[in-house]
């Protein structure tokens, strides 16, 4: 039995570029789904930030806005992740606490 290659090479557009990319198969849709939503970000960005007349923002800089945007996104549900996991440990001890004493 010959072995599978699960990844495959699509082409995603951001801001009028294409870009190739090797992703597993299982993944094509999130890479995809990701892709339009930087997309979509960069459109609002356009949209509401035009820059100056001496100095108008160029698609990189729409891009930094969005990579900015994403990251905050990421970093503030790794916050509300790690606030969420200190709780729920938090209630284990209590609940181990008092399993402890009813043991007793």
């Amino acid at each position: 039995m010959e072995p599978t290659d699960d990844h495959l090479i699509i082409n995603l557009r951001i801001a009028d570029m294409r870009y190739p990319l090797r992703v597993k198969r299982r993944e094509e849709e999130i890479y995809r789904k990701a892709a339009d939503e930087i997309d979509y970000k960069i459109g609002q960005y356009k949209s509401y930030f035009t820059g100056s007349e001496s100095q108008a923002l160029r698609d990189t800089d729409y891009m930094a806005m969005t990579a900015v945007q994403a990251v905050a996104e990421k970093v503030e549900w790794q916050f509300k992740a790690n606030s969420f996991e200190r709780g729920i440990k938090k209630l284990t001890q209590e609940l181990d606490d008092y399993l402890k004493m009813q043991v007793k």
